[in-house]
Order: C-alpha cells, then sequence, then structure tokens
C-alpha cells in the first residue's frame, strides 16, 4: 500500500503581497509560485552551459544516497571535483551525486545582478542563497531544514519531484531526536516496522522551470530530481520568534549533541534514538486512536 501524499498543492501566479500573507505565509500552507522572480534575467540565463562558463573552476562536494548516513546531517563530503566536470556528469544520465547548500554566489557574486529579491515576503536572509544540483534519480532523503527557516525553491532546470509532510506528523514520521532525520522510505513504506505510517497525509508536486515552492520552516520534505536539473533557494525567517530561537538551539546546541553522541556510542547511539522514535510513534498510534 502507497503512502498517502496525493493531496494537491495550491498553485498561484501574480498573487499580491497581501494576499500571499494571508492564505500561505501566515497559516504556514505550502504553495506553488509562478512569477516569484518577477522578470529577472535568470529564468532565460541560467543554463548548465551558463554555470559551467561563469564558475565551472570552482571546486565542490558532492554527496550520494548512502544508507549509512540515515543518522546523520550531511555536512562533509570525500567527493571532490571541479563544478564543471559535475555539470557534465549529470548531464549525461542518471547519478545519484547530489550538489546541496551550494553557495556559487560567494564565488560569483555577480550572479546577484542575474535576480532581484521578490516583495511578496520580508526578511530574506540574503546572504543564504543557495543552488542545489542533482542527476537524474537523486534523491535528497526526507529531512526538516534544522533551522526551521522558510524555503523558496525555485527550478531552472529539469524537474524535482517534491513530497510534504506537514510537522504535526513528525512523530508519525518517526523523527530521531537530536536531529531532523527519519528512516522511513517513502516510495516503499514499511507499515510492520513503521505502523504510524499508516495514520500521515502528505502532499505531491513536481517542480517545473519557473516554478517556485513555499516550503513553510518545519514542513517534511523529500526530493527527487527527474532528469538532471537544479534550482535555487530562498530564505526567510520563520514568522515565529519562538521558532527562530527552536532554530538557532538546534543548530548550536541539539546537533553538537548529536554529533558528540554519536562520536562517543557509535552505532549504539543510533539505536537508542531509533527506540525513541518507535515509542513516540507508538504514544502517538495510541492518542489517535483513542480520540477517534
Amino acid at each position: 500500500m502507497a503512502l498517502d501524499f496525493k493531496h494537491p498543492v495550491d498553485r498561484v501566479e501574480n498573487i499580491s503581497r497581501e494576499e500571499f500573507k494571508e492564505k500561505y505565509m501566515k497559516p504556514q500552507k505550502p504553495v506553488v509560485l509562478r512569477g516569484f522572480l518577477g522578470d529577472s534575467a535568470c529564468y532565460k540565463k541560467w543554463s548548465f552551459d551558463y554555470f559551467k562558463k561563469v564558475a565551472g573552476e570552482v571546486e565542490i562536494q558532492c554527496f550520494r544516497n548512502l544508507e549509512e548516513d540515515l543518522d546523520k546531517t550531511l555536512k562533509k563530503s570525500d567527493i571532490k571535483m571541479k563544478f564543471g566536470d559535475y555539470l557534465d556528469i549529470i548531464k549525461k544520465g542518471p547519478t545519484d551525486l547530489r550538489l546541496h547548500l551550494f553557495n556559487v554566489f560567494k564565488h560569483h557574486p555577480e550572479l546577484y545582478d542575474d535576480f532581484s529579491f521578490p516583495k511578496i515576503a520580508d526578511n530574506f536572509l540574503k546572504k543564504f542563497c543557495y543552488m542545489f544540483f542533482g542527476g537524474h534519480g537523486s534523491v535528497a532523503r526526507m529531512h526538516q531544514d534544522i533551522d526551521l527557516s522558510n524555503v523558496f525553491l525555485t527550478q531552472f532546470e529539469g524537474q524535482r519531484r517534491v513530497v510534504l509532510f506537514a510537522p504535526e506528523y513528525s512523530e508519525l514520521l518517526y523523527r530521531y531526536p537530536f536531529n531532523v532525520h527519519t528512516g522511513v522510505d517513502i516510495n516503499n513504506p514499511d507499515y510492520e516496522k513503521f505502523p504510524g505510517l499508516e495514520y500521515v497525509k502528505g502532499m505531491e508536486v513536481t517542480l517545473s522551470h519557473g516554478d517556485t515552492l513555499f516550503m513553510p520552516g518545519e514542513y517534511w520534505h523529500y526530493i527527487e530530481y527527474v532528469g538532471g536539473g537544479f534550482g535555487m533557494s530562498l530564505r526567510t525567517m520563520n514568522p515565529s520568534v519562538s521558532k527562530r530561537a527552536e532554530g538557532v538551539y538546534k543548530i548550536l546546541v541539539l546537533s553538537k549533541i548529536d554529533d558528540w553522541m554519536r562520536g562517543a556510542m557509535g552505532d549504539k547511539w543510533f539505536e537508542h534514538k531509533k527506540k525513541i522514535a518507535d515509542n513516540r510513534a507508538i504514544k502517538a498510534i495510541k492518542e489517535l486512536d483513542e480520540s477517534v
């Protein structure tokens, strides 16, 4: 039985700042926006060939879809190469190599001239503009963004399949404590191992050129590249002050505890966290069953 993530995501074009704020920002509801970057040149200029010409010399770190990384926040990689060589690889065909949180603007700030920050929202984190690249079939496993900021994800080349779950399902998705991941495989759900999955409802959307997904800060998301492609994320601070503080706490405290305990206990720490996640899910299932 497949997971229930067939609920549609709204699609709107040329929405006003006021309407976006009331319908999507305040209630923290995902939506696909058209025309998010207005008449910015990036829509026409940005391509694999353009980035190879502009920034092909930059050395990058790539990531693969590794089972042993299920408990880790991907911070470093041993796979290093020139950005131009990486672009050649993902253009050729399927590969699980991904490049995420790539701040190409740090190396080539003139790329900022290709777009303008939209006026649809406030508090864009202008120093944290990131590019994401992936080959056909590469995936970003399901997770939450640790800083809990809102993300505007714009697709420029290829397509990306995105599956979203609201934060209210965190315990039923078997979130590991101390980080923002889960061991759930949403494409091949194991209901015997993860019975809480029968209670979750998600959303699925495919992003194409010019689509921008507004992804609220705490939403779980799984991303799969359909054909080699890339996009850019712009971030705004979470509208909730308490959530901003929680994001800082997760980055500066919880993730450090997690890293330290993993180094000290190894696999025993991961097994301990899985047990906590299982117990939380059992409790959530019981509460739901009793409320019916």
